[in-house]
């Protein structure tokens, strides 16, 4: 099957870069892996208010950031295919050859990687973490209301830990959030609500143990300045601990990834490989839906460039 343009990925940055290329009158597929488009903001924080995203002051969910997106890009003729995650991509002279798990192959002129990133899901290091995987320990908030009435540990210093413990301030019994340093990587005024919260934070301390039966009951925490350990109750422990790039399928291409496996651009969001371009969380940058959105934009805009060639490049 032959495309002009193939974007891998249908977050806020894929979603971006197929309505641009649509809107230039490119055959436009986007190739996600899951069983719904959206990325993140509708997979996994559909509920979330997002504060910072642009023209929205009053904030605005998650879910209506995706689907707003999805919607805009249909609208323009890109067309969608889910559970199709890509495996491997190859080069056939002027063609670009994407294959996914299920065995199809798609042709395209270019690609658009904006696969985003995997939560990580293994720290490493703490006694019980491994024992008591889904009894307890997880590494993201899945859904809020289950974690009423419980005592609550968030483990992290950044925007997702804070964010996660502010949401569950008023659902849950406890929350408390431990962070190994002595202050939040987080945005200020996500700071500021988190102090002023009842939420109890725990400064430069890290898990040391997770104990239970069935199911978590405790966790030893460690003091990195006086090396005291205290043991706290909990039903649940939740570490927000950062992503990994998913950028694996890259392994057969020298497109350049740095040593965290973030796809190396140009300003123009090409890579060094002709006619593949990256965008969003994948391509490192700040992290936010506005930045990956425009990001998409500028690659959009660039593989169009690429395909057509028009006089005036």
């Amino acid at each position: 099957m032959q495309y002009d343009v193939i974007v891998i990925g249908s977050g806020p940055a894929g979603l971006a870069s197929a309505t641009f290329t649509a809107i230039r009158k490119l055959k436009t597929l986007i190739l996600e892996a899951a069983s719904k488009a959206g990325g993140k903001p509708v997979n996994m924080y559909g509920n979330k208010i997002v504060d910072d995203f642009i023209g929205f002051p009053e904030g605005v969910k998650g879910k209506e950031v995706g689907e707003a997106l999805i919607r805009q890009a249909e609208k323009f003729g890109a067309e969608i295919k889910c559970n199709s995650k890509v495996t491997k991509i190859s080069i056939e002279n002027y063609d670009k050859l994407v294959k996914t798990e299920d065995g199809e192959i798609y042709r395209a002129k270019a690609v658009i990687i904006a696969t985003g990133s995997h939560t990580k899901n293994y720290v490493g290091g703490i006694e019980g973490e491994r024992e008591f995987r889904k009894k307890g320990v997880d590494y993201y908030l899945s859904s809020p209301s289950e974690m009423e009435n419980k005592i609550v540990v968030v483990v992290g210093g950044g925007e997702t830990a804070v964010e996660t413990a502010l949401i569950l301030k008023d659902i849950a019994k406890e929350v408390n959030i431990v962070h190994r340093r002595d202050y939040f990587r987080a945005d200020e005024l996500l700071v500021e609500k988190l102090e002023k919260s009842n939420v109890n934070i725990i400064y430069d301390s890290q898990i040391k143990k997770i104990e239970g039966d069935s199911h978590l009951t405790k966790v030893t925490i460690h003091n990195n300045n006086t090396n005291k350990e205290t043991e706290l109750k909990a039903d649940q422990i939740i570490f927000c601990i950062g992503a990994i790039p998913a950028s694996e399928m890259l392994k057969d291409l020298p497109v350049e990834v740095d040593q965290r496996g973030l796809i190396k651009t140009d300003c123009d969001q090409k890579t060094i490989v002709e006619g593949i371009f990256a965008a969003g969380d994948v391509a490192g940058g700040a992290m936010r839906i506005s930045v990956a959105i425009g990001e998409g934009v500028k690659a959009a805009m660039a593989a169009y460039l690429h395909v057509r060639k028009p006089y005036w490049a």
